[in-house]
């Protein structure tokens, strides 16, 4: 039993992790349309915050991935102390 829910929240966070990955380049594509709808494309700020936003959003997702293994290997090296976890609820 301990195996399968260590193996969920494995899934669970590598899937946290695609999702903000995959919405890193949101900040981007906004930069561009903001600079492209400029009159004057010189002028005006260059949203570097926004390349900063995307990057810390890569660093989290890598995180959430790095935290998914680091709950998958705990759960199964601490399985003895966990084992009696979800017999000890009552019975419905």
């Amino acid at each position: 039993m301990v195996f399968l829910i260590s193996q969920f929240m494995f899934i669970l966070l590598v899937l946290i992790g695609i999702i903000i990955w995959a919405s890193s380049d949101r900040p981007l594509a906004l930069r561009e349309v903001a600079i492209n709808s400029r009159r004057d494309h010189e002028e005006g700020s260059a949203y570097t915050m926004l390349k900063v936003l995307s990057v810390c959003l890569k660093i989290l997702a890598v995180f959430f991935w790095v935290l998914g293994i680091a709950a998958l290997i705990g759960m199964n090296v601490a399985g003895n102390m966990f084992g009696n976890f979800l017999q000890a609820a009552p019975a419905l």
